[in-house]
């Protein structure tokens, strides 16, 4: 980091530009009707200095795999996601069960509330409205999630009182809570034998030392760590995939859902769960939220055949 980024005016800025993201926002947007809340949104989004320091990344990651893409409108939609990603993290308190109902189209059935299940869902899209509709359809569910690291969610220490803001948050609208990765399997089984459901993301950069599955993404291979994938399978409970996104019109959310056929293996489980993932990138790339981190899954397909080879 160079001086200029150290100085107090720097991180002014920084503090400032958190405090408007994060919370000023968001807060003022949703105490709008939500049609006229997602215009605002929309205008915000055209910004070009919003969120840039997580929005360059990503794309020079990106358009490697999204060739064609224009670069103006795929950085505005990238934007537009993660402000309303944020404003939901407001707008799941202030509104009810019903008022989402009514602003959610579903594609695929809901699995029936029968004992223990494993849902798996992506970084791809927005979905921190799901808790109040896995609750609504029976589901006690817990959150895997990974502890944050550094400013993954702003630039500022600001942002980790939104991350415990955020945290707080879905238990208050059905979830059970978080359950951080690492050293947790024995949680996670114990939850499973007690009846309770697990929601995770498994597109993410796979340890070194993780179990992992090479497949193809779009043009290229990928490395994805199959850990809970596994644990369903030892543990002979059923598997739901869900993805939840948006619709850039008119800002209803849309909800695709997926339940495996019993009796599959792991790698049937995660080559479907990556299939699922392609679909969703074909159609709107820009809501993969970790496209700044895709370097560290896609993989050098003659390194990926000579792995596979062993």
């Amino acid at each position: 980091m160079n001086a200029a980024a150290q100085s107090p005016l720097a991180r002014l800025r920084r503090v400032a530009a958190d405090a408007f993201t994060l919370f000023l926002l968001p807060v003022s947007v949703v105490l709008l009707p939500w049609s006229l809340g997602f215009r605002v949104l929309k205008c915000f989004a055209r910004c070009e200095r919003l969120y840039r320091e997580a929005v360059e990344p990503a794309w020079i990651a990106a358009r490697v795999h999204c060739p064609g893409s224009d670069e103006k409108m795929w950085k505005y939609r990238f934007r537009l996601l993660r402000l309303v990603d944020q404003a939901d993290s407001y707008l799941t308190l202030l509104r009810g069960g019903r008022w989402w109902q009514r602003r959610i189209d579903e594609h695929g059935e809901w699995p029936t509330a029968v004992g223990a299940r494993v849902f798996l869902t992506y970084h791809w899209g927005a979905g921190h409205w799901i808790w109040q509709r896995l609750h609504a359809q029976g589901f006690d569910a817990w959150f895997l999630a990974r502890r944050v690291h550094g400013r993954a969610l702003g630039m500022s220490r600001l942002s980790h009182t939104y991350g415990r803001f955020r945290a707080w948050a879905i238990c208050r609208i059905g979830s059970r809570g978080p359950l951080f990765v690492g050293g947790s399997r024995d949680l996670l089984r114990q939850a499973l034998d007690a009846g309770d459901s697990l929601v995770g993301m498994l597109d993410l950069p796979a340890g070194a030392q993780q179990n992992a599955i090479e497949t193809t993404l779009l043009d290229g291979h990928v490395r994805f760590p199959l850990g809970l994938a596994s644990l369903a399978v030892e543990s002979g409970v059923p598997v739901t995939l869900f993805s939840a996104g948006l619709d850039l019109a008119n800002g209803r959310r849309q909800l695709w859902m997926e339940t495996l056929p019993a009796g599959m293996n792991v790698d049937e489980i995660m080559r479907r769960y990556v299939a699922h993932l392609d679909e969703r990138l074909r159609a709107m790339p820009e809501f993969w939220q970790i496209w700044r981190e895709a370097s560290l899954m896609f993989v050098d397909a003659d390194t990926s055949s000579a792995r596979q080879a062993l």
